[in-house]
């Protein structure tokens, strides 16, 4: 007798959700028809440029080169200090200061010139830039003085601002204009010239491209 066997069955795995609704396209960026989209590409400009910086610093140090770039004030010349003694302790070789320096602080200066006469290795000075103010006696206090030949010079005093009792703004202003005697004798020693011409033009602003600069005696070689 014949029986007829039920249909065979197969496991089921779990069911398949149905696709939403599709997503609308940002439109805050507007599809452009015919344009691809551009990949996204690593620069040399992401905020990482601290421990690039860093690691530029480190392999100019190790060729005994410097550099002084920017503001030149307190912080920015004891760290410059402290290369300059870390360097000399290290050997007799020259070290080369590449400074550029559109503003400057007096006490900044004057200290970094006393670093550069104390240490025995010579210093080498290449200016690039702009060099404004009291920036331009760190040339004046180096062995060796060279210029970009389109690097700027302006000679000029920095204002003197002070806050206190009479009796302090006396001894400020007495100060500042011991500081400023010393920046008009080391720019008239380096020179040639006497600290009146230097101190009159130093009032005026007296501004000096390469070549000026070097007939004025501030440098004494371009690049």
């Amino acid at each position: 007798m014949y029986v007829e066997k039920p249909a065979a069955t197969w496991p089921t795995g779990p069911e398949i959700p149905s696709p939403g609704p599709a997503i609308p396209p940002n439109p805050a960026v507007p599809p452009q028809p015919g344009v691809s989209p551009q990949p996204i590409l690593p620069s040399w400009y992401e905020p990482t440029s601290i421990s690039l910086e860093q690691e530029l610093a480190d392999r100019l140090l190790a060729q005994r080169t410097i550099l002084v770039d920017g503001r030149l004030d307190d912080p920015l010349g004891s760290h410059v200090a402290a290369q300059l003694l870390l360097l000399d302790a290290r050997g007799n070789e020259p070290i080369t200061l590449q400074l550029s320096s559109s503003e400057s602080e007096l006490d900044a200066v004057l200290a970094l010139t006393g670093a550069i006469d104390l240490i025995d290795a010579p210093v080498h000075v290449v200016a690039r830039g702009t060099v404004r103010g009291p920036a331009v006696a760190v040339l004046a206090a180096a062995a060796q003085r060279e210029a970009h030949r389109h690097t700027m010079f302006v000679l000029s005093t920095p204002q003197f601002r002070a806050d206190g009792t009479a009796d302090q703004l006396v001894a400020y202003a007495d100060q500042h204009e011991r500081q400023l005697a010393r920046l008009r004798d080391l720019l008239a020693r380096a020179t040639g010239r006497s600290a009146d011409e230097v101190a009159h033009d130093l009032d005026s602003g007296r501004i000096l491209n390469a070549q000026e600069a070097k007939d004025y005696g501030l440098i004494t070689q371009l690049r």
